[in-house]
């Protein structure tokens, strides 16, 4: 049993080792359940949005759903996110070098700010 809990946690540093955001690509994580999994759909998803999928790796993330991580051949990872999204995919987690929604948030929540601070 212990070997099968080393061998886990070697997996988990390489997969997290061998995913290091790059200047020219964007990242983005999503869960769904194994049932839904679909290499094709979610590469055909991201690459009609214009962002080829550079690199696709899987991981449980509990009992009923996979994590699926994308290294995305982009700045902004956005029209692949809403594209993902339209396809009945749940985005967890997202970063890129442009990443607009996350600009735009950080501006409202700069905007917000300075109205509570009146």
């Amino acid at each position: 049993m212990k070997n099968i809990e080393i061998t886990k946690r070697k997996l988990t540093l390489t997969t997290q080792e061998t995913l290091i955001q790059r200047d020219d690509c964007s990242m983005v994580t999503l869960l769904c359940s194994p049932s839904d999994y679909s290499a094709s759909i979610l590469t055909h998803a991201c690459e009609d949005a214009g962002a080829p999928v550079v690199d696709l790796l899987t991981k449980p993330a509990d009992d009923t759903s996979i994590s699926v991580t994308l290294r995305l051949r982009c700045d902004d990872p956005t029209p692949a996110i809403h594209n993902l999204e339209r396809y009945g995919y749940e985005v967890a987690e997202a970063e890129g070098n442009n990443y607009t929604d996350s600009m735009i948030a950080a501006e409202r929540l700069l905007e917000l700010q300075v109205m509570l601070n009146v």
